[in-house]
């Protein structure tokens, strides 16, 4: 996977020692690793996961743009940006239309001309409790994002979050369609679809059958580009922590009883946020595992546990695709 290195360079990033390396051919080089398997990896330690809480990554389709998302305990959420150019990653920034409301799950749509994401943005300024919703921004001429718009299929009384959508266009996403409350209902989280139409417009949002939702919150899927491998988080009697990945698969048309990833991906932590790159080779995720206290008890070892990745914050993982995908 690694081309040939035509530059090396050494930068500082967050207290922290970062090699930049630019690559002929392919720029995502710089995030992933050849050796990757079945064993999860961790994402750019120090430059994308670092310690403040990540989540959500997304590449682009020609592996030169990273999105993500940067939170803080349900207070704060943006959506933030690296690109490749000239031969180097940019350090991360808030991309333009992010920073004003909690803005999250970002996701770049397979032919890379759609940035999707969730928001509690308001729809009109005088709009009363917000509710959270599916944005989208087209790319434009000059590769710049334009002003998001609402998806149609948005419901204004209820919430839907955590997006996906595979090569044809299909949107996954989660909903509380079924909550009990006025604000969000975590617990009554399920996993919709929706259609885009020949001549425009949507259909109407489709509940995955009991073979993917239960009656724990399913949310944040993530589907393989060819719309056949469904990853989703959960939390439920078999898992084996505070949510845990699974996957289901289309088979004859119908979506099969979705089984865990199990504790090579899992952990007693927290993972979600899945997402597959555009070629369906890597599946990205979110984890909250916590590496083990260091054995040398000196201020600096401290600090760096504490505030560096594997700080039980949200981190961003890899794994070859290959082990989930079925043929």
């Amino acid at each position: 996977m690694i081309k040939f290195l035509h530059l090396v360079s050494v930068f500082f990033f967050s207290g922290m020692i970062v090699f930049s390396q630019t690559y002929s051919e392919s720029p995502s080089d710089f995030f992933f690793s050849d050796e990757v398997g079945d064993q999860p990896m961790l994402m750019s330690p120090g430059f994308i996961s670092s310690g403040l809480d990540e989540a959500y990554g997304t590449l682009s389709p020609d592996g030169g743009e990273f999105y993500y998302c940067l939170r803080k305990n349900g207070m704060f959420s943006v959506i933030m940006a690296t690109r490749f150019h000239d031969g180097f990653w940019s350090y991360p920034e808030v991309v333009g239309f992010s920073g004003n409301y909690l803005d999250t799950s970002p996701f770049l749509s397979p032919d890379g001309e759609f940035l999707f994401f969730a928001s509690n943005r308001p729809v009109q300024e005088d709009d009363g409790i917000p509710d959270w919703n599916i944005w989208r921004s087209r790319r434009g001429k000059n590769g710049q994002w334009i002003s998001p718009q609402l998806m149609p299929f948005s419901n204004d009384t209820r919430n839907e979050v955590s997006v996906s959508v595979d090569k044809d266009g299909v949107v996954y996403f989660s909903a509380d369609y079924q909550g009990a409350t006025i604000t969000m209902d975590e617990n009554a989280l399920d996993i919709f679809f929706v259609q885009p139409r020949e001549n425009g417009g949507w259909t109407e949002a489709v509940k995955l059958p009991a073979g993917v939702n239960s009656d724990r919150p399913e949310r944040d899927p993530a589907i393989s580009p060819d719309g056949k491998c469904l990853v989703f988080s959960s939390y439920r009697m078999d898992g084996e922590g505070a949510s845990d990945l699974y996957v289901s698969y289309k088979v004859d048309g119908e979506w099969a009883e979705a089984v865990s990833l199990g504790n090579k991906v899992n952990s007693g932590a927290y993972e979600g946020g899945a997402a597959f790159t555009s070629d369906g080779k890597l599946l990205i995720f979110t984890s909250s595992v916590t590496r083990d206290m260091p054995r040398q008890l000196k201020y600096s070892s401290i600090k760096k546990w504490l505030l560096g990745p594997g700080n039980g914050a949200g981190d961003i993982w890899y794994l070859d695709a290959s082990i989930i995908l079925k043929d």
